[in-house]
């Protein structure tokens, strides 16, 4: 039986850091009740997170970037 590994996320960044491109291409959004939302990126110190808030409109626009043109809005 296998045993399950742990591994902080730091560190798995920073093993994979060419994977992201280099570029803390690696990141979360964080979408909120109100349809705005956090584009969460890796900081320059490798244990903190930076984030910008998004309007709704820049959300929709992320998420058509992540998702493609067949992203749909239903209101």
């Amino acid at each position: 039986m296998k045993t399950a590994h742990y591994e902080p996320l730091p560190e798995a960044m920073e093993r994979y850091h060419h994977v992201f491109g280099g570029d803390g291409g690696a990141f979360a959004l964080v979408i909120l009740p109100d349809s705005t939302s956090f584009l969460c990126r890796p900081g320059d110190d490798s244990d903190v997170m930076k984030a910008k808030h998004l309007t709704r409109a820049e959300t929709l626009e992320k998420l058509v970037a992540i998702y493609g043109a067949k992203f749909r809005v239903v209101q």
